[in-house]
């Protein structure tokens, strides 16, 4: 006769429902990020690829910005629900509550983190902290502000790279085009979130005057692409970087934009903004291949 409890499977799924709440796959290019303005920051000397203070950069970047995550879907518990039932919230896999201890558990790590670094670290780890819980309870809900927020946030990560190793020369091309990028992927997804704002009575770019909101969405495509030969024409990258660029990113935003100008449905929004994500990773390497090849 067994007289120890059964196993519970339930410790696996709530642990996989809080690594799907603190989304992943969005820290690991916050990592990659910030590990990368650490090195364009210092033209990629050797000992940066060792530097304690560029990782702990990095795993603070990945941190806050899952904290972010989490304390996003507590605000938008309602609004998910409609949008997107299967998250762990709305689907009753993780309590609110938990939730936000969960997400405050990560600034108090990420914030720490900062003050292993240096001062000026420390300082941007508040910053990011109060600019994302500002961005979740308030400024999601200002039209386009919002927006800007993130993209703003997004740029300065691969600032907070070379803040790092107390050089941020490098930084401003990536942050910029991390900034151009994310603005245009974030309109995509207050167009996909349309139906649950509404009866959530937010009121984004989307929601107020939608036909403008595909159209700055694709002028943020565009100025990528404008933008995106500068670097090599000013010969800050080689032709490395042009010919990535151009095919894996610019051809991408192009087919993408003539997409949304056709259908700016849900469904095709969602579908626009998933190739945008990926495609950041393509844009990282070619900067990376323009600076160090």
């Amino acid at each position: 006769m067994n007289f120890y409890p059964k196993q519970n499977v339930i410790p696996l799924k709530t642990l996989l429902a809080y690594l799907e709440l603190a989304r992943p796959l969005n820290g690991i290019i916050a990592f990659i990020s910030a590990w990368m303005g650490g090195m364009f920051a210092n033209q990629g000397r050797m000992e940066d690829l060792v530097n304690i203070r560029l990782l702990l950069v990095s795993i603070s970047a990945f941190v806050l910005l899952s904290a972010g995550n989490a304390i996003n879907d507590y605000c938008d518990y309602e609004i998910d629900r409609i949008n997107r039932p299967r998250r762990p919230l709305p689907s009753g896999r993780i309590r609110r509550r938990d939730a936000l201890i969960f997400a405050i558990l990560l600034v108090v790590i990420g914030i720490w983190l900062g003050t292993l670094i240096n001062r000026n670290a420390t300082v941007i780890a508040i910053l990011v902290f109060i600019t994302l819980a500002s961005y979740a309870f308030w400024l999601k809900r200002t039209p386009f502000v919002g927006n800007l927020v993130v993209s703003g946030l997004t740029g300065l990560t691969f600032v907070a790279g070379g803040v790092a190793i107390d050089s941020v020369r490098g930084t401003l091309i990536p942050a910029i085009f991390a900034f151009l990028f994310t603005t245009a992927r974030e309109i995509v997804k207050d167009l996909e979130d349309t139906e649950g704002d509404l009866k959530n009575d937010l009121k984004t770019l989307a929601i107020l005057n939608p036909k403008l909101a595909v159209q700055i969405a694709i002028g943020f495509m565009a100025s990528v692409v404008l933008f995106s030969p500068i670097p090599y024409l000013f010969a800050w990258y080689s032709w490395h970087y042009l010919l990535v660029v151009v095919i894996g990113v610019d051809l991408v935003l192009i087919g993408l934009a003539i997409r949304l100008w056709r259908d700016a449905s849900k469904k095709n929004c969602a579908r626009i903004q998933r190739w945008m994500k990926w495609d950041i990773f393509v844009g990282l390497g070619a900067i990376y291949l323009g600076t160090f090849l």
